[in-house]
């Protein structure tokens, strides 16, 4: 079974803020495959900082690159 103690963010895995887990599902079974950190507000705005910082490189990249 899959289980994440961190969240991915800015290209490395952070500790989440959250409290507790959310379990993983696998929609085509309804088996539970896995479990991962609650993120929180701020767990979210530190993803769309990251992701505002490397968009002007990422959208100037190659295709293949990507």
């Amino acid at each position: 079974m899959m289980q994440r103690d961190a969240i991915y963010i800015g290209g490395e895995w952070v500790e989440a803020n959250g409290e507790g887990t959310i379990e993983v599902v696998n929609p085509a079974t309804e088996q539970t495959i896995g479990s991962v950190p609650v993120g929180s507000s701020s767990d979210v705005d530190a993803a769309v900082a990251a992701a505002r910082r490397a968009f002007p490189e990422w959208s100037e990249s190659a295709i293949d690159v990507r």
